[in-house]
């Protein structure tokens, strides 16, 4: 919804070829980004390739044989405040834009944003990890990962996220 007097022109051309956990690509006139959280554990025994790739008589072990698993523990806190203030122009206006590869926890904010309490948080085991590109070739490689913990990723984040935000209007 837009407020009088904002205009927004979006983007002729959009491409965005990879996006990780907890990324964003927000483009307006006003975006509010407010408590996102993210929390992942992965075990990948072969990793990502690029387009054209030969993979080729290849071993690959993960053994990951823990006790306890990824306890997340996220108990936030979220304390938002808004203020409403008059409405400005905001313009946005370009003819492309190409986002490659975002990792975790990225952005990519075109326009007035505002972005508190923003977590991610990742524990990850590969025994091949990720090949990029075009024509990539592996051939008998031999990949061990032995992850033998009591308790793997604990993750304890319970904190008090703020933010005063502003509203158009």
């Amino acid at each position: 919804m837009m407020a009088k007097g904002i205009s927004t022109w979006l983007p002729l051309q959009l491409q965005i070829d990879s996006v990780q956990s907890s990324s964003a690509v927000n483009i307006g006139g006003q975006n509010i980004v407010y408590g996102l959280s993210a929390h992942s554990k992965s075990n990948t025994g072969f990793g990502d390739l690029g387009s054209h790739s030969v993979v080729a008589y290849n071993r690959t072990l993960l053994h990951d044989a823990d006790a306890i698993d990824t306890p997340i523990d996220d108990r936030d806190v979220h304390v938002l405040a808004e203020h409403h203030a008059a409405p400005v122009e905001t313009h946005v206006a370009f003819q492309g834009m190409n986002i490659s590869s975002m990792q975790q926890n990225a952005g990519v904010f075109v326009g007035d944003s505002r972005i508190t309490g923003w977590d991610q948080h990742q524990k990850t085991n590969k025994a091949t990890g990720d090949v990029y590109g075009d024509h990539n070739e592996e051939a008998c490689n031999v990949n061990i990962n032995f992850d033998t913990d009591v308790i793997d990723a604990l993750i304890h984040d319970d904190d008090v996220k703020t933010g005063l935000f502003s509203r158009m209007g």
